[in-house]
């Protein structure tokens, strides 16, 4: 599974069960279920400014990754070019 794409959720085993069932009710995946109630969560709850805060954590988080991915690479390099 590429993580930099997917991640797994891990929840009781009641929950999930009711969202496979809703999910199939509705005629979607199980991750589309999830994205859809998330989604309903945000708008429901979330103000403007907390959104803006979301997006700013996720930006944040998802440049810090990028550069661990690159220090990751520099290090590959600097051992694979020692004598």
């Amino acid at each position: 599974m590429d993580t930099s794409k997917w991640k797994s959720v891990l929840v009781p085993r009641d929950t999930y069960d009711e969202i496979v069932a809703v999910a199939f009710i509705e005629g979607r995946t199980i991750s589309g279920q999830l994205r859809m109630m998330f989604d309903f969560w945000k708008r429901q709850n979330l103000t403007k400014n907390d959104i803006k805060v979301l997006s700013d954590v996720i930006e944040k988080n998802k440049l810090e990754q990028e550069k661990a991915l690159l220090q990751e690479k520099k290090v590959e390099v600097e051992e694979a070019l020692k004598p």
